[in-house]
């Protein structure tokens, strides 16, 4: 039997909101793919609170981002969910690189956007990230004191689980064999041999793979959630740029926006969740655990997603 809670939310009958706009916006060189959220009672004459929301790894828009955003403009905020640079419908070779430092930027690029908006009130802007988007938005609010409060789902640092493993047991010793291979494939790459690309989710539900895993694969790869744009995978060359990346990074001195964390009990990356909240120096945070949920369930399971955002819209009116 499905466990409970186990009723998806289709990626593509995603609940709307009154309106969405397709927009783009420029984040440095690369040109980013949006879709803005617009609350059903919108009014360009009123102003309104506003969320960034950043997709997982390997995701898009249309994906669990782009729920999330509905939902919160039903609730009366104003949501941008958009493509990465490189990603989805964003410009950027070569395509599907996963840059934490293009990321990050793409979080600060969105609020600037924001802040053109008339109405958008540039005090009332807050961020929202789903897995390694999670742990981009924590790191985007660490150096972006516009961002006036932060949530973040089943939060993964992508740069952590890189090094140790999806349940943080990897040996040390392996990192420096991804790193390697990473700067090897770069060489080869400029010589002019073809992308090499690694998947961001398994590419075969393999029943020995933890349930987090294996409902990674459903995700992306079946008609649960995957879209053209979401082949899952990146370059092996983006390796060197994620084996040494921490987006915890001086949290204890720098996170001091409001927090909320949100992070299934039986997830494999819970530890991430529990590690930033120790961490992070706010004084206003708090880590919801949600009983029975693994990692991807946040993403996409109707009681979840439902229990989180009965947390989350609170705090997000009462920060914003």
């Amino acid at each position: 039997m499905p466990h409970a809670g186990a009723r998806r939310i289709s990626a593509s009958t995603q609940t709307r909101s009154h309106g969405m706009q397709s927009i783009t916006f420029r984040s440095g060189p690369f040109t980013l793919a949006g879709n803005l959220h617009l609350p059903s009672d919108f009014s360009g004459n009123r102003p309104y609170a506003a969320v960034v929301v950043v997709h997982p790894g390997g995701g898009v828009k249309e994906q669990t981002s782009g729920l999330y955003a509905a939902k919160l403009a039903l609730d009366g905020f104003v949501a941008l969910a958009y493509d990465a640079s490189y990603q989805g419908d964003s410009s950027g070779e070569p395509r599907h690189l996963e840059d934490p430092s293009a990321r990050v930027e793409d979080i600060r690029a969105a609020v600037d956007h924001l802040t053109t908006l008339p109405f958008v009130q540039r005090e009332r802007i807050g961020v929202l990230g789903i897995c390694a988007g999670g742990g981009y938005a924590i790191h985007a609010a660490m150096t972006d004191s516009r961002l006036k409060a932060v949530g973040a789902v089943s939060a993964v640092n992508i740069g952590a689980m890189i090094r140790q493993g999806w349940d943080g047991s990897t040996a040390p010793a392996q990192t420096l064999g991804l790193r390697d291979a990473g700067s090897a494939r770069r060489t080869a790459e400029h010589g002019g041999e073809a992308i090499t690309y690694m998947p961001l989710a398994p590419t075969h539900r393999d029943p020995s793979l933890p349930a987090d895993l294996r409902d990674a694969y459903d995700y992306y790869h079946t008609a649960r959630a995957q879209h053209r744009n979401s082949p899952s995978k990146t370059p092996l060359r983006s390796l060197s740029q994620l084996v040494g990346y921490d987006a915890f990074h001086l949290a204890e001195l720098l996170m001091t926006q409001p927090l909320r964390l949100f992070a299934g009990s039986k997830a494999g990356s819970l530890w991430h969740s529990q590690q930033v909240f120790e961490r992070a120096a706010s004084g206003n945070k708090q880590l919801h655990i949600v009983e029975g949920a693994n990692h991807i369930d946040l993403y996409d399971g109707s009681r979840y997603v439902s229990e989180v955002l009965a947390k989350l819209v609170p705090f997000f009116r009462e920060q914003l």
